[in-house]
């Protein structure tokens, strides 16, 4: 029996800008399509800053940028900034924000989550955009996603973790970041992860003030397998780098 593999890749795109690269430009749309192709993913967990590629035209990203490399794209933005999409080759069905619940002060206050079957096989998926303004949010977040995430069969979770050390709505407290513990967190929960898993950690943010910086990664069940990962870092790039992942699925 052939294995089932899957290619997959997260990426906070942000505002579709670039080192001198101005948002909505010939420059930007050629940047991105060919950082696309390059990865040449099946499945795609992106975070967006803005709705429209070209926020003067209107131009939406899925025409500017997606399109050129797969056909099914769904996303949702609960305002006009901060929306996370699922862009694939496989048919999607069921994609729809779940809002954190409590009276915590969430900046981003939801994740997107879907479904694909491929060969027969349905697999849940999550894109999430944790708070990066205070620690002791993004860990409720964690709770509160790591309790839909386990009751999935197969499940692939894709995302910026944002594991910086702010709290109270902003107040920095120090340098440190907790990708350990945060990761950890899922790791406990039986999740394999592609950024700081068995192919060493990836820094995902341009220029920051340390290394490693593995502030983007993609996690998934014990029934698949990450036998792949690594990031993309153009010279172009001003914030994220991306992070990809080839998985078997058992």
């Amino acid at each position: 029996m052939s294995q089932i593999k899957i290619k997959v890749a997260t990426y906070n795109v942000g505002d579709y800008t670039g080192r001198d690269i101005k948002h909505g430009s010939e420059e930007s749309r050629k940047a991105f399509r060919e950082v696309f192709a390059k990865v040449d993913a099946d499945l795609w967990g992106l975070q967006e800053d803005v709705k429209c590629f070209n926020n003067e035209t209107g131009e939406m990203a899925f025409d500017a940028v997606y399109s050129s490399s797969l056909p099914n794209y769904e996303r949702y933005y609960s305002g006009n900034y901060n929306g996370k999409a699922f862009l694939t080759k496989f048919e999607l069905s069921d994609v729809h924000p779940i809002k954190y619940t409590g009276d915590l002060k969430y900046r981003h206050p939801w994740f997107l989550t879907g479904k694909i079957t491929v060969e027969g096989k349905e697999i849940t998926l999550i894109c999430l955009h944790f708070d990066w303004s205070d620690k002791n949010v993004r860990a409720e977040e964690i709770t509160q996603l790591l309790e839909f995430a386990k009751q999935q069969e197969y499940c692939i979770i894709m995302g910026d973790f944002n594991p910086e050390d702010y709290a109270f709505d902003g107040k920095k407290l120090s340098n440190q970041l907790f990708y350990k513990e945060e990761f950890g967190r899922f790791q406990e929960a039986g999740f394999s992860i592609a950024n700081g898993g068995e192919f060493g950690y990836f820094d995902t943010i341009i220029d920051f003030h340390s290394s490693p910086c593995p502030f983007d990664n993609i996690m998934v069940t014990p029934n698949m397998k990450i036998v792949a990962a690594d990031r993309v870092a153009e010279p172009w790039m001003n914030d994220h780098a991306l992070v990809w992942a080839e998985i078997v699925i058992d």
